[in-house]
């Protein structure tokens, strides 16, 4: 049975609010056993490096957190772009732009884009791209 884009679009949400805005490390890692595949196959790369495993992506997740405020959260900015999925091979594209909502002012931080492979209804790859301010 191949993905709904409506399942590829909550992937690609669901890493940025149960991962990126998981502050409690176990939970963080029963999110990403849940939403990405195998930890062996995993592929995460941004400004940081590159991280090939459930543990890797959540001490990189937990480096990014602690570079933020108390409060500070991880929003989308604008809807999750889809491109059109492989049948045979179940896979899609998204890319969703993002930013870190401020406790403090509300304002947003840092902003960027992910952009995901997903294959089998799990999330396989995911690249970071940074805005420059």
């Amino acid at each position: 049975m191949s993905t709904p884009q409506s399942r590829a679009v909550d992937l690609t949400l669901l890493n940025l609010t149960d991962i990126f805005g998981q502050k409690d490390k176990t939970t963080r890692m029963q999110a990403i056993a849940d939403i990405w595949v195998a930890s062996s196959n995993v592929l995460f790369v941004d400004v940081l490096g590159v991280f090939k495993s459930h543990e890797a992506i959540s001490e990189m997740v937990e480096k990014i957190q602690g570079m933020s405020g108390e409060g500070d959260e991880f929003v989308a900015l604008g809807n999750v772009e889809c491109l059109k999925y492989d049948d045979r091979e179940d896979i899609w594209v998204t890319k969703v732009k993002w930013g870190i909502k401020t406790a403090s002012s509300g304002e947003m931080g840092l902003t960027g884009e992910d952009v995901l492979t997903i294959v089998g209804g799990k999330i396989k790859a995911c690249y970071t791209f940074l805005d420059s301010k």
